[in-house]
């Protein structure tokens, strides 16, 4: 009896854990080599820092939005200080995708009143 009360324990201190680590990461872009650099800001006039941003192959073309929120998800790509739209393609109910060119660098994201930049830079 005593085992399975630990073990049930530690099964929901994990869960737990796991549920405030995505909060805590909510929103998260990724790619297939890893996670962008997010920046959350309060509006899009500030202007990004890609000091620290981390570095990706060159070669990424599908970026992924992983989001608990029931929000509405907008992405737009930015050049030159304008945001563009890009077309965001809903796959699961938290998960959505989009296309990135090569030059495309930075996006802002948008949930709900939430904006983030991302920003991807290639090695």
């Amino acid at each position: 009896m005593k085992a399975k009360k630990k073990r049930l324990l530690c099964l929901l201190a994990v869960v737990i854990l796991l549920f405030l680590l995505i909060f805590w990461l909510n929103p998260t872009v990724f790619a297939r080599d890893g996670l962008l650099t997010r920046l959350p800001v309060d509006d899009y006039l500030v202007q990004w820092d890609a000091g620290s941003t981390r570095r990706h192959d060159a070669d990424i073309d599908t970026l992924w939005l992983f989001c608990i929120s029931s929000g509405d998800v907008s992405v737009q790509r930015e050049e030159m200080y304008e945001g563009y739209d890009v077309e965001v393609e809903q796959v699961l109910p938290f998960l959505y995708r989009w296309k990135r060119t090569f030059n495309d660098t930075v996006f802002r994201v948008t949930v709900g009143d939430r904006k983030y930049y991302f920003t991807i830079v290639s090695a």
